[in-house]
């Protein structure tokens, strides 16, 4: 930015001596009023002057050398950057301290990182081993942030970087040390000179932020804008008008915006747009009319633009401040004297020095309003006063802390010790006042609190987590004055769910801080260390508990659904997840400490429950009671409430706490220290807390448990989305582990703690099932389908309770995500975004997941476009699967069961049972858990479900399913058998219920004829009883057997008679439809088949009705200019190696997007080398042409109907969509059968051409259709021009057969007229006869070919040619150009057809042979026509033509060929090829060098050049040359021949003979070594030469020959892993035009040409609305765009003014696409899907893929709508 010491400068800055800093201190004061408070890089570049000036007084000399003075506006970094002093290459340094910039790209390994904020820079992690790890990475959206490679604290182990190891052999010091250079010393005189003119400096910028106001208002009125404080000693009435940046405005917006309130014009505006987005602000205007410009500033803040006006002295002062944070951050990368250390030093010693009082007039003020800062350093100023700067010396400063953090520990602890002190400040300005959020300092606690030792540091010393939960506690309670929140805050103040904080996002980065510092080893144990900690965190949590509680609806729906629930569980999120950190934290925690702590939990929550802490809603909720209960003549005291009616809240933070306490207790059961003592929990917990207290403690959990039962069971229902809303986000895979699983482990930890029969009491009595599990079946408020609903969620709970233990089991992390995977995978293969759906969320973070996920899954990959991959759980882990796992719902755990017992099916098991595994807890509290599976209470609600549901009426439809609940019921008697098989079994068989045991029910229902999809669990059941107790046997009924197998057979054989009857009927009927068509076979055999096909097989897709000859009908298509075919590259080009290993057959699979190393990126070299022409496409679809003009009014209504909407399809160009496919078209192509073989078979082609030459000379010169020919003697036929005025307007001219010609005629014509500049074809001039674009050629000739090459490096597999392969559209699209210029001559020659016709004929055999070269009509050279286009003429006018004319054609191309590479050779001659002289293909050629030779001997000149051809590059290289740039046009004559003559190709041959011969064979054509043998042929070669070798010694500028590109066609070279193209690629992620690294960079498939997306500042200059994709599109590939979004990772399609976004051809390792790079994975090139996007430019479908994906939004368009 500025650095201006010239000669004269430099004189003066050594004069200043001792006084430099008093003077700098002058200049900087009086500077705003020098300039009038005009700040311009005039200014900046002062400012800069005198900083640097002050800095180095006279020792110049040790920055930069005595001549290298920069230029005005050069930041001293980058003078010594260009400078011969360099400073010195030290041995490696110990850490990376790289800060990202914007758009760099950063890593992360999660087995090697401590914690999901430690990041990795390209340079180091490519440096490093991560093979197999777990990597992310992501692009950095703002400046900031470093590389912790080689900071050990935050590495789990060492990464050995070779670039931060400090290792004394490190490959890398060994290279630098051959560079040592020397570093000059300098005095302490000067050192402390530096230091004065830096602290000067600083404190220059907080005296004017001292000024700065916190927010943005706009004054009012005058009054208030003169009372704002000012530093200006003069006062003076100058102001300035300022636009500050937001995210809310888009760009043009406010530039329209700006030039209607100010008047400015467009460049003014967009400039200060553009200003303002990269700096955050700028001034719009400065002036002494405060009025004028008040309302000014008034005017442009109506549309919500953040605007202030102040002084223009103080807005000076304030760009002043941000010059000198950006000669700051400059200083930290120059040197002195070649020591990079020094300036870093002084920077850092004077950030942490004590700001001087006396520096600045309003200092007492400010220190009174944050003491804080009184008395600390500099740095602390700078904190506070960062949300008063703006977005670009925020970022700048932040560069600055991260850099001085960075440099040592010592450094790294001062900045976080400053940091707290001034943090509580730094959170109120983020949360309450900020308003640029993105760019607070408050993130930078990142780079502090995830440190261990600075974490710890702060947590000790400091109090940092006691205050981030006060905080918390004054945010969310709105304990709010002045913009600052109370502290310390009142904790029984009430909260407000309505309120501002529950709807403001920004508190989550707080919680986020809490959960970093509680996630450190070294913090854990603080917080662990006694109750300290715990008891401010219990605060804050109870100030959560029961918040927004629900209750039920009577009678009538809710009259307002309000949405504060998703507010408050966004909160709860955030909140859960910071318990399960806190919780966590004492993993490694003492017996004592732990027990403690859960005492602190548990008496909070006591109290709280019964309302001794003035902390639940009086209004609902009251003080727990109790009341006695009877069951089974048993008495229980329970908790009295009834969910049904009273007050229930899904957030209960102190449960979940004190659940996360429990868990932990068992991980210190497990230790070698405490075995003796890990059971004692459960006399502690008992010794402190009564039953009653216990039992108040788990009742939250318990109603929330229940309440979701009601809500599921349709209870509910009148509270409207809300309740439904907050169950489904609490049972979410977000939520679940942390709320919902925690109230479930609460409950049965209670049943180890409690008499489990109490606990089941109190679960009954609150899910309202008391009276139903002892018969009574009737419920005052509940029908039977909800008490079915409540039964069954009753159910899931027991049998979570009593069969699941796993959190009571201390599970590592592995077996936590082994277990989960392992349940998720049972269903069935899944994607992986799938199963991270339906597994916590916690866990997809860990580095363990995928690496189990590995072990217990086979990967399937991504094979398809529109595959993902799939992860299959492994046959040997099906065994581990519980289908009641409780995390599966009904649907789910059927699906499970399904699976497993169909693969015992396989197996052989017949009627298969899923039996749970048997589990033990030795030596923990939960050893007991089993015993609950004895208990009587759990036996009769076994007993009563069975027998209500067996015995009970039957449920409505749409109820719970019955065996759902008996599945449940017989899962808890499995279970028990399984775990207390004789305890249970003696208990089953004593108790009785209903004057009946559990067991004669049992056997009851095991002979019931409705109960067979239960008998084999029943009878397991009963078996294995009867093993414990042989009574169990005699009580058992054996059913009726045999009748029931008689019947079951019975049923068999009516199902398979019933079976055999449809089959029967569906074979006659296949029978009788197969004789009807080969009726219609015959028939059609026995007609004569025309060129044009009189009847489709296919019905009109809009009328349905058949189409015949009575009304015209075509197939829907596509014209549209193309410039996809490519001319072959020049030897000198780096493409032309490309040619040279050209394969040798070209319907082989190439290999998919991996072209030669040697390539260059780019698919084309400039957009010169590209073919211009109209490419036909059709998607087969037929309609009649009257319904055709019908559908068409539609759309026109359409569009008239719908103004605003961006349409798919645009009326100016004619265009449509298919209704049937929504392929895009502009015309209606002519549907036409291939030409019937005729009677009499063709003539050799020798007498061929004697027949032709003898029916030419019999012939009569035919001088009416001389007038349609070209007068430019190519023989060509001026109708055909897609121009030609003679073609007949009016409506009644045409006949309705024409009609469908008439519309390819239009489109093509129109495309004609937009083109001219665009061909390079001689045509008459516009309005003249013969105009425009010729169809033969522009439309014909160019679709063949563009077939063609789209069909290059496609395997046939299987067949023998390429074309066996080919879609039948392709064949149709050929074919209706043909017939298009067959009805051109229909129109033209309507009175005399068959004579025109017999015309048109022996004017194209005239072309053909040179013996007619001396008329006028055909002087020009036939060589030098397009061979395609002369191929479709024949076709539409002489298709018997067609056998022959493809031999004479192919030796037309031959002798193009030669001719052409001798031009090329002429015109840039290769220099680096060594001559090759054996030859591969003699059998096919014969001899090239004599082929050529007798080619080129008509010409001296191509004569003279065949010979240094031949001897530069040697027979060989030539052979390999003519053999690469005639196989595709052999490839195109096969391509015509198979679509329009199909009989005129010949049976296949071996596939393992080259595709040349295999072509050659099936055309019938003569090899070239057998030339000899064909003197015919050899007579019409020697005319051809000589015709051009004449016109080529005259004018050989007429005779250029370009040749086709002959390979396949690739698109841009791609790396093969995405994040490869940020790896030291700054150049190629430079744009050309701008010069910069564009923030959203494209790159062009087509061409490679890198491109800003959606960026301003490569706009055209005419300032439309185009940017530079769009721009560059015409210059590459004319209509299409298909661009790569490297940051979004999406493809980008563009036609006309449309586009729309599809599938990038990357996926992650996961076989899944990230469009965005949200999941941040790492991106792998797909074969596969680059193909697609290949063959979708290939083959023209990039306009119908923007069309079908706009056709399917209704709005305006727009890049938000793509």
């Amino acid at each position: 930015m500025a650095l201006s010491i010239l000669g004269k400068h430099l004189g003066n800055s050594r004069d200043r001596g001792q006084d430099s800093t008093e003077r700098l201190r002058f200049v900087l004061d009086t500077m705003p009023n020098a300039r009038h408070g005009l700040f311009n890089p005039q200014a900046r570049a002062n400012i800069l002057q005198e900083l640097y000036g002050a800095l180095w007084g006279p020792h110049m000399s040790l920055f930069l050398a005595r001549n290298e003075a920069p230029p005005a506006g050069t930041l001293l970094s980058e003078a010594q950057a260009r400078s011969s002093i360099k400073p010195p290459i030290d041995s490696v340094s110990k850490a990376c301290q790289h800060v990202f910039k914007k758009g760099e790209c950063c890593f992360r390994c999660k087995d090697c990182a401590m914690d999901d904020s430690c990041i990795m820079c390209a340079r180091c992690f490519y440096a490093t081993e991560h093979t197999g790890h777990v990597v992310t990475f992501c692009i950095s959206q703002q400046p900031g942030g470093s590389c912790d490679c080689g900071d050990p604290e935050v590495w789990r182990y060492p990464i050995n970087c070779p670039h931060h190891s400090g290792a004394a052999n490190s490959p890398l010091m060994h290279s630098q040390s051959q560079e040592k250079r020397t570093v000059t010393p300098i005095t302490h005189s000067f050192r402390d000179s530096q230091g004065k003119a830096i602290g000067c400096a600083i404190d220059f910028l907080l005296d004017v932020l001292d000024y700065s106001p916190e927010d943005t208002t706009l004054p009012t009125s005058q009054d208030a804008l003169a009372a704002q404080v000012s530093a200006d000693p003069l006062q003076k009435e100058y102001w300035a008008i300022v636009l500050w940046n937001d995210e809310k405005h888009s760009f043009d917006e406010a530039v329209a915006h700006l030039q209607h309130m100010t008047g400015c014009n467009l460049q003014q505006a967009t400039a200060v747009v553009l200003r303002t987005d990269e700096e955050g602000r700028d001034v719009i205007e400065v002036a002494g009319d405060a009025k004028r410009l008040l309302e000014t500033a008034h005017k442009i803040s109506t549309i919500d633009l953040t605007v202030t006006m102040r002084r223009a002295f103080d807005i000076f002062r304030e760009h002043m401040a941000a010059v000198i944070i950006e000669w700051l951050l400059d200083l930290l990368q120059c040197h002195v004297g070649g020591d990079v250390a020094i300036l870093k030093d002084l920077v850092a010693d004077e950030l942490f020095s004590p700001r001087r009082p006396e520096s600045g007039f309003l200092y007492p003020e400010m220190a009174k309003q944050y003491p804080e800062a009184h008395g600390g350093s500099r740095i602390d100023w700078l904190f506070v006063y960062h949300p008063r700067l703006w977005k670009r010396p925020r970022l700048n400063l932040k560069q600055i802390y991260i850099t001085v953090l960075t440099m040592n520990q010592r450094n790294r602890l001062s900045v976080a010790v400053h940091y707290a002190n001034v943090f509580h400040r730094i959170i109120d300005s983020y949360l309450l006042v900020d308003r640029e959020a993105e760019t607070s300092i408050k993130f930078f606690a990142l780079d502090l609190f995830t440190v261990p030792s600075v974490a710890a540091h702060l947590v000790r010393e400091n109090g940092v987590l006691k205050r981030l939960l006060a905080v918390i506690a004054g945010f969310f309670t709105n304990q709010i004055s002045n913009k600052r929140i109370i502290d310390p805050p009142d904790y029984t103040h009430t909260m407000d769910v309505e309120a501002y904080p529950f709807r403001s996002k920004r508190y989550m980065p707080i919680f986020s801080d809490i959960r970093y510092i509680c996630n450190n080893n070294s913090v854990q144990k603080i917080i662990s260390n006694g109750t300290d900690s715990t008891s401010k965190f219990v605060t804050v949590c109870a100030m959560f508990m029961g918040i927004q509680p629900n209750k039920r609806a009577r009678g009538n729906h809710v009259e307002y659904e309000s949405d504060s629930w998703i507010n408050v569980f966004n909160v709860t999120l955030s909140l859960s997840r910071v318990v399960k950190a806190f919780g966590e934290a004492f993993a490694s925690s003492t017996q004592a400490s732990l027990f403690a702590c859960i005492e602190v939990v548990m008496s909070r929550i006591q109290r709280v429950c019964a309302m001794e802490e003035a902390r639940l809603d009086s209004n609902h909720y009251t003080p727990i009671s109790f009341h006695t209960v009877t069951f089974s003549q048993t008495s229980y005291k329970i908790v009295d409430f009834d969910v049904l009616s009273g007050w229930v809240s899904f957030h209960n933070a102190l449960h979940w706490l004190l659940a996360e306490f429990f868990k932990q207790a068992n991980v210190l059961a497990d230790r070698d220290e405490s075995k003796v003592q890990s059971t004692d929990i459960r006399t502690f917990i008992t010794s402190h807390f009564d039953e009653s207290a216990i039992l108040q403690i788990i009742e939250f959990p318990l109603r929330v448990v229940a309440l979701i039962a009601q809500v599921r069971a349709g209870l509910w229902v009148r509270n409207g989305f809300p309740i439904r809303g907050q169950l489904v986000h609490y049972r979410d895979f977000m939520l679940r582990e942390l709320c919902y699983d925690q109230d479930l482990f609460l409950i049965q930890t209670a049943m180890i703690l409690l008499d489990p029969d109490l606990i089941l009491i109190s679960m009954l009595d609150r899910f309202q099932l008391r009276n139903w599990m002892t018969g009574d079946q009737t419920h005052p408020e509940c029908e039977p389908s909800h008490l079915a609903g409540l039964v069954e969620e009753l159910l899931f709970t027991i049998i979570y309770c009593v069969g699941d233990p796993s959190n009571a089991m201390n599970l590592s992390l592995q077996a936590i995500c082994r277990r989960e995977i392992i349940h998720a995978l049972a269903p069935g293969p899944i994607s992986f975004t799938d199963l991270c759906k339906r597994v916590p969320e916690r866990l997809i973070e860990e580095a363990c997941f995928e690496h189990v996920l590995q072990e217990v899954s086979t990967f399937r990959r991504a094979e398809g476009v529109m595959d993902t991959g799939s992860y299959e759980l492994k046959y040997a882990y099906f065994s581990e699967v519980d289908p009641f796992f409780y995390h599966y719902t009904r649907a789910r755990r059927e699906e499970v069961e399904s699976v497993l017992k169909g693969k015992l099916l396989k197996k052989g098991v017949k009627d298969p049972i899923i039996l749970p595994t048997a589990y033990s807890i030795p030596n923990s509290p939960y050893s007991r858990l089993s015993q609950v599976l004895t208990s009587p209470v759990l036996l009769q609600i076994i007993f009563y479900v069975i027998q209500n549901f067996v015995d009970g009426p039957p449920l409505t439809e749409g109820a719970v399913s019955t065996d759902a609940i008996l599945d449940q019921a017989m899962h808890l008697i499995i279970l028990a058998i399984t775990q207390n098989g004789e305890a249970f079994t003696s208990t089953a068989k004593s108790h009785q219920f209903s004057d009946t045991t559990l067991v004669h029910l049992l056997c009851r229902v095991e002979a019931r004829e409705a109960s067979k999809a239960f008998r084999p669990r029943i009878r397991w059941c009963l078996d294995r009883m009867s093993e414990f107790d042989p009574s169990v046997h005699s009580l058992r009924h054996s059913p009726e057997v045999k009748g029931m197998d008689s019947t079951i057979e019975a049923k068999k054989r009516a199902a398979k008679a019933r079976q055999d009857a449809i089959m029967k009927q569906f074979a006659n009927a296949q029978k009788m439809f197969l004789d009807a068509f080969d009726e219609d076979d015959e028939d059609e055999a026995h007609q004569p088949q025309s060129d044009q096909t009189n009847e489709a097989s296919e019905p009109c897709i809009l009328c349905q009705e058949k189409m015949d000859s009575q009304r015209p009908f075509g197939a829907i298509a596509a014209i549209h200019p193309s410039r996809v075919i490519r001319y072959t590259p020049i030897p000198t080009s780096p493409h032309w190696n490309e040619v040279l290993n050209n394969p040798e057959s070209l319907d082989q699979d190439d290999a998919l997007q991996s072209p030669p190393d040697d390539r260059d990126k780019s698919g084309t070299p400039s957009p010169h080398s590209l073919r211009f022409g109209t490419y036909a496409s059709t998607c087969g679809h037929m309609v009649h042409y009257h319904c055709f003009n019908d559908y068409m009014e539609a759309i026109r209504s359409r569009h008239r109907m719908q103004p605003q909407r961006h349409q798919p399809e645009c009326l100016e160009r004619g265009e449509f969509i298919c209704p049937l496919c929504k392929s895009l078209g502009n015309c209606l192509m002519p549907v036409a059968k291939p030409i019937s073989k005729p009677a009499k078979s063709s003539s050799p082609f020798p007498e061929w051409l004697r027949s032709l030459g003898i029916e030419l000379l019999r012939s009569a010169p035919d001088r009416t259709l001389e007038r349609h020919q070209y007068i430019s003697g190519t023989g060509e036929f001026m109708f055909w021009a897609a121009e030609d005025t003679a073609w007949p307007t009016e409506p009644s001219a045409n006949d309705s057969i024409d009609d469908i010609s008439s519309t390819v005629r239009a489109a093509v014509a129109m495309i004609s007229r937009q083109s001219v500049a665009l061909r390079i074809r001689p045509e008459p001039a516009y309005g003249e006869r013969g105009s425009g674009l010729y169809i033969p050629e522009g439309l014909g000739s160019y679709t063949l070919s563009a077939i063609e090459v789209a069909y290059r490096g496609t395997g046939v597999h299987g067949a023998t040619l390429f074309v066996d392969k080919l879609p039948e559209t392709a064949g149709q699209c050929i074919r209706g150009i043909v017939a298009t210029l067959s009805g051109i001559v229909a129109v033209y020659f309507r009175t005399r057809r068959l004579a025109a016709l017999e015309s048109l004929r022996l004017a194209i055999a005239k072309r053909l042979l040179p013996d007619w070269t001396r008329e006028d009509l055909y002087r020009h050279p036939f060589l030098l026509r397009d061979p395609y286009a002369l191929l479709f003429e024949c076709a539409a006018v002489a298709p018997e033509f067609i056998p022959n004319l493809t031999c004479a054609l192919y030796y037309a191309i031959l002798l193009r060929t030669l001719f052409g590479l001798l031009q090329h050779f002429m015109v840039s001659p290769p220099n680096y090829t060594t001559a090759l002289r054996n030859t591969r293909h003699s059998r096919i050629f014969g001899s090239v060098a004599i082929l050529l030779k007798s080619a080129a001997r008509h010409s001296a000149a191509l004569d003279r050049t065949a010979d240094r051809l031949l001897e530069t590059l040697g027979e060989g290289r030539v052979e390999q040359l003519l053999y690469a740039h005639t196989l595709p046009a052999l490839r195109a004559l096969l391509l015509f021949a198979h679509s329009v003559c199909p009989w005129a190709i010949g049976p296949g041959t071996d596939t393992e003979t080259c595709e040349y011969e295999r072509i050659l064979n099936a055309l019938s054509i003569p090899f070239p070594s057998e030339l000899h043998n064909h003197e015919s042929i050899q007579v019409l070669l020697a005319g051809w030469c000589t015709h051009f070798a004449q016109l080529y010694t005259i004018a050989s500028g007429d005779c250029i020959i370009r040749l086709d590109y002959p390979g396949v066609y690739h698109m841009t070279k791609l790396p093969a892993i995405l994040d490869l193209m940020w790896q030291g690629n700054d150049l190629a992620l430079t744009c050309t035009r701008c010069n910069t690294m564009p923030a959203d960079p494209a790159i062009c498939l087509i061409c490679g040409v890198l491109c800003c997306h959606q960026s301003y500042c490569c706009r055209g200059s005419d300032w439309s609305q185009r940017g530079e994709c769009n721009m560059h599109t015409r210059e590459c590939s004319g209509p299409i765009g298909i661009y790569l979004l490297l940051k979004r990772c999406v493809v980008l399609y563009l036609y006309g003014d449309s586009g729309s976004f599809a599938s990038p051809p990357y996926i992650d390792s996961h076989g899944e696409i990230d469009i965005g790079l949200r999941r941040g994975r790492r991106q792998y090139l797909h074969p596969v899907r680059m193909e697609e996007i290949r063959k979708c430019w290939l083959l023209n479908g990039v306009p119908s893929a923007v069309a079908r994906r706009i056709e399917v939004q209704t709005d305006a368009g727009g890049w938000e709508t793509l």
